[in-house]
């Protein structure tokens, strides 16, 4: 019985030590990219970072495009461009679905994995979804604004490309955890299409200037607190309002930059995403498409709420 027992362990052993030598050796040499919406969000580098740390480990390598001053490509046509390269996998947080669904589809058909992250794809344009619950997220930045203000109030969303499923979750998370006693105003949601920060931070001085009836504004993405001198600028004008929480500004995202502005009182609340961990968990899925090993198509990561007080408490 001992000898039977051992030598069973022992090819378990043996079979655990081999299935990890072979998931290795498959994505060695491999190269895959993470495509962000747009140049210099930390929230997309920090993904991209990730992407790269894990797949390292795995022998791989992972970089970076963003299109922006250096890159005048779409990312659609950084997509087309990459598959003819013969890359192995694809990661993308789509700005536009119209620019990316048909590239993705082509990569797909070339053998390429493709996964979204933090923004979904339309699933034939996709292998897997990394990212957080979208309508949950949501969920967590209206319960913020619940929490610091009680009572209710007039409000208003700013949001993104119209025709993602994600961001419209998001914003459909926020009404559900507002509900009674909280208006949402019939400008609302305002929409920034390109993302692009200084265009979502002027839509957001905007919305302030000629909405004197808000009681709150919550961004389901981070771009207007991405420019940081574009938004203390900003917030200089409305900076009576910021500084006495006459208006509650609940913003997503908790990168380095927006944690700033919200320790100079220039927001209120952040709830973040964990950009790390995306891009670990988007190079395990794009090594397991290329190893055909099995993977879960949809993949959450989780999400950390700070206000002000919780900023001051903790410096970095």
């Amino acid at each position: 019985m001992i000898r039977v027992t051992l030598g069973g362990a022992f090819a378990a052993l043996v079979a655990s030590a081999l299935l990890a030598l072979v998931s290795t050796a498959v994505a060695a040499g491999e190269r895959y990219a993470v495509i962000a919406p747009a140049a210099g969000s930390a929230f997309h580098e920090a993904v991209a970072a990730g992407c790269k740390a894990r797949a390292a480990e795995l022998g791989a390598d992972c970089a970076f495009y963003a299109p922006g001053p250096n890159e005048p490509r779409s990312q659609g046509e950084i997509v087309a461009a990459l598959v003819a390269e013969k890359i192995d996998g694809i990661a993308i947080s789509p700005a536009l679905i119209s620019d990316v669904r048909p590239a993705a589809i082509a990569a797909r058909a070339a053998g390429i994995s493709v996964a979204a992250y933090d923004a979904d794809l339309p699933e034939e344009a996709r292998d897997g979804f990394v990212g957080t619950d979208a309508r949950d997220f949501g969920r967590a930045l209206g319960a913020s604004l619940r929490r610091w203000r009680p009572d209710g109030g007039m409000y208003a969303v700013l949001t993104g490309d119209p025709g993602s499923r994600s961001l419209a979750d998001r914003v459909s998370g926020v009404r559900d955890a507002l509900g009674a006693g909280w208006r949402e105003i019939p400008a609302s949601p305002v929409v920034v299409a390109s993302g692009e920060p200084r265009e979502a931070a002027a839509a957001l001085d905007r919305l302030l200037g000629e909405h004197a009836e808000l009681d709150a504004v919550i961004s389901v993405g981070a771009w207007p607190l991405l420019d940081e001198t574009v938004w203390r600028e900003v917030a200089k004008r409305h900076e009576d309002r910021l500084h006495r929480a006459r208006v509650v500004l609940v913003v997503a995202d908790a990168l380095p930059v927006e944690k700033r502005l919200v320790r100079d009182g220039l927001a209120h609340v952040l709830v973040g995403q964990r950009p790390a961990e995306m891009g670990a968990r988007l190079a395990d899925m794009m090594a397991a498409k290329r190893a055909r090993r099995p993977f879960s198509e949809i993949v959450y990561v989780g999400f950390d709420v700070f206000t002000r007080r919780d900023l001051l408490a903790a410096p970095e």
